[in-house]
């Protein structure tokens, strides 16, 4: 089988297509209206939606010629990729089928038909519409399929009542019912379901929480949260940071904001691990997250909404301890139970819906089919490390989903196309707000009212800056109150400015909706932020954290910190840990090899071996010097060259030439980047400047016989020749020579 290419571009096109669920009569249909370049992982999130499904099950799409669509390694059979998959090349005209199957032990078969492509009209091609069909859906997860689903409609259709299990515990009364079909049938009268009734209208609201997604983007659905994910507020699931190795679309778009921002954030000082795991353990409600993920071990039944049944959920109040998120509210056990019982759904138990939503969130549970188990990230409450890093994982992806994604719009004022291009323009101010208050000293507020102010600078004066301030001061809220919950943020603010800051714009009461006071993170919140920042390959060093590495992670990371200040206190510390001898060595050994990113960490080996001959009254850290230059090792030996040069007892032989081969070496990673980024190194400092050095020794860099002479001189050529022409021709000079010399 073979994949159609995407077009990759937004087409002014939709689809209208006919979604009919199989083997129902009477028969369940929608038809929907989607952008025609909408992926089939969006299509997914659509039907999804219109049909009342939850998303706790696999899912696959299948066309006419057997191609089948779905996520990647969903499946152990190949499959296409359904984010990459565009609906317009897979089913490019009207009358085009194919079908789309959901929980492969249900086999919930639907089946997609095109009626029609045309142009987009008013209202269509930014969100999914429903324009009609047939027939209420009543919650129908892990129900046996359509045979299933018909037998139990048919029971509510006869009158058929379930006789549910009074139950009594301490004084209070309760029922539970025997088995899943009875109390998804008890669900039908409480809520008076008419199977016949259908209405467009509700579904295309509910749609309109689906963000649409297009080809190419590879996301996966939105509805269930599986291991390693977040929820975002979008309605997408996105990984959670921390894994640099594989780099998740949110990660690359933060660093691309720290490019086009020009940001380079603080060295900052933190506790050390078992502080910040204490302060993990005095996190109530992560705490009874993990608690709750350790009590479903052995698998707890779910209701068909995926919420612990009632019974169960009371039991875990009291086994997981979950009624110490509130102490004051819940401590007494006789009054928590007679309250709790009166309760008739765990989403209505507010000590389980928030730690259980966290659990989920976190990989703390896991869901296969209507049991819960412990998931694969939950950690042991008595192990720090394991313990920090999936608080640190978690809060990371509370601190992305919430400060870059500004509140949904609902009603009228979500449908203005004008409204929400104004609020793209506006710079990502609540996320840029966490950074500022991550560089601030231990201790110090940040005034967010001044903040926020001056993030929207540039936009139009008016009712619509105005609106634009109030969402934010919304999404402020949002995100501080949230990181309050995890231990990572202190505030000081009007909560009811805060909390009603859109209300208050929207009623026209005239008090401006970012006077919400001050707040700061907390040294756990520090070291939150500095994961999700190191996922996304953003410099964010912490004094002291590099007192045990290796020379090659210390060269690697010191240009990361940009004060000397903090840079001198890192290598104090990672010299405070070592012999002067040892430090030489190890340092002399990190230098060797080729490479630009090699270069770089020779650029700052001579600070290093500074600081270890200062720091060496026997003279053995010089005597490594002397040995490595003489070696003949590339890198190391010019390293050790160099540095014997710079302080007046140069090496005798070959590599006396450390200093030439050295100013080469330096501009090598800057050259690879581009004449601008050379010349901007050249021109880089106060004097002496790379280029007056490379100025006095222009004539002889050729000598020094560096793999790269002549690439790396011609290119120093070309960038210092708009600042100096006799320089340039020099280079250029050395360049032929170097290259005659090969």
């Amino acid at each position: 089988m073979t994949a159609q290419p995407s077009s990759g571009k937004h087409t002014s096109s939709v689809h209208q297509l006919k979604v009919q669920l199989e083997g129902m009569k009477p028969p369940v249909w929608r038809r929907i209206v989607v952008p025609s370049d909408v992926s089939l992982g969006s299509l997914h999130d659509v039907i999804q939606v219109a049909f009342g499904w939850q998303d706790m099950h696999l899912h696959a799409f299948e066309d006419p010629s057997g191609g089948r669509y779905a996520p990647p390694d969903d499946f152990g059979v190949p499959a296409f990729d359904e984010a990459k998959a565009a609906l317009a090349d897979v089913l490019p005209r009207t009358g085009d089928r194919m079908d789309y199957t959901y929980d492969f032990g249900d086999d919930w078969l639907h089946r997609i038909t095109v009626e029609e492509v045309r142009p987009a009209g008013q209202g269509e091609g930014e969100f999914a519409l429903c324009t009609g069909g047939r027939r209420a859906m009543p919650a129908a997860e892990d129900l046996g399929g359509v045979w299933g689903l018909a037998e139990l409609l048919q029971r509510y259709e006869t009158g058929e009542r379930p006789r549910p299990t009074l139950i009594r515990h301490g004084g209070e009364e309760s029922v539970e019912y025997d088995g899943l079909h009875d109390e998804v049938l008890a669900g039908l009268y409480k809520e008076d379901f008419d199977p016949a009734a259908f209405g467009a209208a509700g579904v295309t609201r509910a749609l309109a929480e689906v963000r649409l997604r297009r080809a190419g983007h590879s996301e996966r659905s939105a509805r269930g949260v599986p291991t390693g994910m977040y929820l975002c507020g979008c309605g997408d699931l996105h990984p959670l940071p921390g894994d640099v190795g594989d780099r998740s679309a949110e990660e690359e778009s933060l660093s691309d904001l720290f490019d086009a921002a020009d940001m380079r954030l603080p060295a900052v000082r933190l506790p050390v691990e078992s502080e910040l795991a204490r302060a993990v353990r005095e996190t109530p409600v992560f705490m009874a997250a993990v608690r709750l993920g350790q009590w479903c071990g052995g698998g707890r039944e779910l209701t068909p909404k995926g919420l612990l049944r009632p019974k169960l959920a009371r039991q875990a109040v009291e086994d997981a301890e979950l009624w110490r998120i509130d102490p004051e509210e819940w401590g007494d056990p006789k009054e928590r139970v007679a309250r709790l019982a009166t309760i008739r759904s765990a989403g209505d138990m507010e000590l389980v819906d928030l730690p259980w939503e966290w659990a989920l969130n976190c990989g703390f549970v896991e869901v296969e089919g209507n049991r819960a188990y412990v998931g694969d990230e939950v950690p042991e409450e008595g192990d720090d490390a394991a313990l920090l890093a999936a608080w640190q994982r978690a809060v990371a992806g509370a601190a992305v989903e919430l400060s870059l994604t500004v509140p949904v719009l609902e009603g009228p004022l979500g449908e203005s196309t004008s409204l929400r291009a104004l609020i793209e323009e506006a710079p990502p101010v609540v996320f840029l707000m966490l950074l500022a208050a991550y560089g601030l000293p231990g201790g110090e507020w940040l005034d967010v009212g001044d903040y926020l102010t001056g993030g929207l600078e540039g936009l139009p004066e008016g009712p619509a800056q105005q609106l634009v301030s109030a969402l934010l001061a919304e999404q402020y809220d949002d995100t501080v109150g949230t990181l309050e919950l995890f231990g990572a943020a202190e505030r000081e603010d009007d909560r009811a400015l805060a909390d009603g800051a859109l209300a208050v714009f929207l009623d026209g009461g005239g008090r401006d909706p970012l006077q919400v006071g001050r707040f700061r993170l907390t040294p756990l919140g520090r070291s939150g932020l500095g994961t999700l920042l190191a996922g996304a390959g953003i410099p964010a060093p912490v004094i002291g954290s590099l007192a045990g590495a290796d020379a090659r992670e210390l060269l690697a990371a010191l240009p990361s910190y940009p004060s000397e200040v903090d840079a001198a206190a890192e290598l104090a510390g990672w010299l405070a840990g070592r012999s002067a001898a040892d430090a030489a060595v190890q340092v002399v050994d990190a230098c060797t090899g080729t490479e630009p990113v090699d270069a770089l960490r020779r650029l700052e080996a001579p600070r290093v071996l500074a600081a270890v001959l200062e720091a060496d009254e026997a003279g053995r850290a010089k005597a490594v010097l002397r040995k490595a230059a003489v070696a003949q090792v590339t890198g190391c030996s010019h390293a050790a060259a160099s540095m014997l040069r710079r302080i007046g007892e140069p090496a005798d032989g070959q590599a006396a030439w450390g200093l030439e081969w050295m100013l080469v070496d330096g501009a090598l990673p800057f050259a690879r980047r581009g004449e601008q980024a050379l010349r901007e190194r050249l021109l880089a400092g106060p004097r002496p400047r790379p280029l007056d050095q490379v100025a006095e020794h222009a004539d002889d860099l050729w000598r020094a016989g560096y793999p790269h002479a002549g690439e790396v001189l011609g290119a120093l050529a070309d960038a210092a020749k708009p600042v100096d022409k006799a320089l340039a021709k020099r280079l250029r000079k050395a360049a032929f020579k170097a290259g005659s010399a090969r």
